[in-house]
């Protein structure tokens, strides 16, 4: 195999340079050192083709003219002379490749590898060059970056991701080059935004895309535990500008959707999901005629009520289920003094405020509910159409119109387990998270990566941080502020006859039941002997408990005193502490037997570092930092909310191990687990993973004889 390279090209020069420019271009061809991961027989093999590159175009200008150059030829056409150009052969493919990277000919890089680095082309390699050539699989992974970042400035996320991920893969699958892929892993990370906002803002018929991207959205959350969490995804994105950044989504999103995933985020507790989450099931419960769904949104302000003035958005979902009397209490307590004055204005001649509540809640559902979902944003809000529904009045006459609260509604999302996430300051925490989003949105779109220096020895780019939003689409519905409860009122507009007909309407259901009472329970004499049988059962088994205490207590100094401990205490403790410790590291690098340990090791470390009982001091038996620190963050977070974790470990096989002379290492592990999240005592389905698959990459450092996990890199 035989690649010719104009020479001209290879020295960075125009085809009318002069001799001293030539000159000028070779030395500073060979000053300028490709990056250092390049081995010395890469880079000698590039020096001999620039070197005869510089060769041939001196032997080309010093070479004596043809006198009939100018003239023409027998047909009339113009003679012409080629630039000269170097064949490089097989002996120097990783020099051709070094420096066609460097000439930023990533697909022609691509072209010419594609036999070596890709299975499915084997039967077109040479016996010469080895498919696992370090310097070839470099030129390849760093030409599949380059082609990543340049997709990146062009906006086109996925196919960016793609050529990162193939890099990715490739080192991964040699053990090779941990700071480039690192450098990868890194871009694949701030590159993770771009691509959830592309694929949510894909065509409706493009479901697969619509449902990677919100599982890309998902893995993001989990990293940051939580929108207003305070775990890092490695996107540069801060809370504030995270938070701008879903409300940039939520149009690309569904109602249900945004239901499942924001009554999710709202058990870790988030009140700003629980925020969202109302809105959503609103909008829900709204469209589709669902009132059950409004009911849970009642409950979830609920939660929200010790610290926020969510007052208006109860009165609007005690309209929505009929219990007017209810939304009258809630706008009397709320203190947005221009939406009651909306209200009121609105109302005005009749004896109560309905008639105003029902025009604020039409138009606060049309303006500010609807726009924020995919599906709703072209549909039109009809209170009359909502309560003209069968099975919305079916519902709402099951309802009391009563000013007390239902047990159920008083109990935050999930249960009474969760409490409101504290503030960071005195202001409230869902009214200062929405209101700081409403303005310098970051503006994805338009961010592009850095283009790397081909000719340092150390050329990681540091990526910007994201300045600004735009939307993809031309909608405009993604630059509106998060919900609030302090809106601008809408002009006023006739009160009109939709709005008296709903108002009708709404009374029919609401006075059936304030002034009738419940229907009487019958007496039931089975349930009151069941009561009885069971009563006599508890005593006779307390009068049993009494009995058998006694003898205990009584009996203990005559039968227990003699009985020695079969153990002392410290030989167990100590015996604990060594199940669980770092392997000893033998001497030179490490092997594929002690790694198993010390993965299975740090397996059992986090069961109970982060489990039931908090032993986080565990930690300092496997792990080093930068790992130390942040698990031990981990553990102190799940025990300032009375959380654990249950981790069942089903399988950990290590698939490759990379020494790095006989302090350092590299394992690739396998693992598969079942994670149960817990709260207060309860498990937390939602927040819990059945079966858990996932690679994760170990770097591993030896200290005082023992092999400790540095950092964690899960695929």
């Amino acid at each position: 195999m035989r690649v010719p390279l104009d020479c001209y090209r290879i020295l960075g020069l125009t085809h009318l340079s002069g001799l001293d420019k030539i000159h000028q271009a070779h030395r500073d061809r060979l000053l300028s050192m490709p990056r250092r991961e390049y081995s010395d027989a890469a880079i000698a093999s590039r020096k001999r083709i620039i070197d005869k590159a510089y060769e041939l175009l001196i032997e080309h200008i010093n070479a004596p003219k043809d006198s009939n150059i100018d003239e023409l030829a027998g047909d009339q056409r113009p003679v012409v002379t080629l630039p000269p150009q170097v064949e490089a052969d097989e002996k120097d493919f990783a020099g051709l490749l070094l420096i066609l990277y460097e000439l930023g000919e990533s697909e022609k890089v691509l072209s010419l590898a594609k036999p070596y680095y890709d299975p499915e082309e084997a039967e077109y390699q040479s016996a010469r060059i080895s498919p696992h050539d370090p310097d070839l699989l470099l030129s390849v992974s760093l030409s599949f970056l380059d082609l990543g970042r340049e997709y990146w400035k062009q906006g086109q996320y996925e196919a960016a991701a793609s050529s990162l991920e193939s890099a990715q893969d490739l080192l991964l699958r040699e053990g090779l080059f941990l700071s480039i892929r690192s450098e990868i892993q890194a871009d694949l990370f701030r590159l993770r935004p771009y691509r959830i906002l592309e694929l949510l803002a894909s065509p409706d018929n493009h479901t697969n895309e619509h449902r990677k991207g919100m599982s890309l959205l998902q893995e993001m959350l989990e990293a940051r535990r939580g929108i207003d969490g305070s775990g890092n995804d490695y996107s540069s994105l801060g809370i504030d500008d995270f938070l701008r950044f879903i409300q940039q989504l939520r149009s690309y999103m569904t109602a249900i959707e945004q239901q499942t995933l924001f009554e999710e985020e709202a058990r870790r507790p988030s009140s700003v999901a629980t925020y969202l989450a109302v809105y959503a099931l609103i909008a829900r419960g709204f469209s589709q005629r669902q009132p059950a769904l409004i009911r849970r949104a009642k409950g979830l302000l609920v939660k929200l009520s010790a610290k926020q003035d969510i007052y208006l958005e109860k009165a609007v979902c005690a309209l929505l289920l009929g219990q007017t009397e209810e939304a009258s209490a809630a706008i009397e307590n709320s203190s947005e003094d221009d939406q009651i004055a909306f209200i009121r204005q609105n109302s005005e001649g009749a004896p109560d405020l309905l008639p105003g509540l029902c025009l604020y809640s039409e138009r606060w559902l049309q303006e500010e509910v609807y726009p924020h979902f995919r599906d709703l944003m072209s549909q039109i809000v009809s209170l009359k159409d909502y309560f003209a529904d069968e099975q919305v009045q079916a519902y709402l006459e099951e309802l009391p119109n009563t000013g007390a609260l239902s047990s159920d509604w008083t109990s935050p999302v999930g249960g009474d387990r969760f409490g409101l996430t504290p503030p960071i300051d005195d202001t409230p925490p869902v009214k200062r998270d929405l209101e700081t989003s409403t303005s310098n949105e970051p503006r994805l779109s338009t961010y592009a990566p850095e283009t790397p220096n081909r000719f340092q020895r150390s050329s990681t780019p540091v990526l910007e941080r994201p300045s600004s939003t735009s939307s993809s689409n031309g909608s405009g519905n993604t630059a509106q502020s998060l919900p609030r409860s302090r809106r601008n009122v809408p002009p006023a507009r006739n009160t009109g006859r939709s709005i008296n007909e709903s108002v009708k309407a709404i009374n029919r259901p609401a006075n059936t039941s304030p002034n009738s009472s419940h229907p009487k329970r019958k007496f039931n004499i089975g349930r009151l002997a069941t009561v009885i049988v069971v009563a006599i059962a508890i005593l006779a088994g307390s009068l049993w408990l009494v009995v058998w205490a006694f003898r205990a207590l009584t009996g203990a100094s005559r039968t227990d005193a003699s009985i020695p401990l079969e153990k002392t205490i410290t030989p167990i403790v100590q015996a604990i502490k060594e199940n669980n410790a770092a392997p000893t590291a033998q001497p030179g690098p490490l092997d594929k037997e002690t790694a198993t340990k010390v993965i299975e090791t740090w397996q059992a470390t986090k069961t109970k570092a982060l489990g039931k009982t908090y032993e986080d001091n565990l930690l300092e038996e496997i792990l080093t930092d930068p790992a130390l620190s942040d698990w031990k963050s981990r553990a102190k977070d799940l025990k300032a909310s009375n959380s654990y974790l249950q981790y069942q470990v089903k399988s950990s096989e290590v698939d490759k191990v990379t020494p790095d002379g006989d302090s350092k290492a590299k394992v690739v592990a396998k693992i598969s687990e079942t994670r149960n999240y817990f709260n207060n005592g309860e498990l937390d389905r939602g927040a819990s993973k059945e079966d858990a698959n996932y690679t994760v990459e170990y770097d591993l450092v030896r200290k005082d004889n023992r092999w400790l996990i540095r950092e964690m890199l899960v695929f």
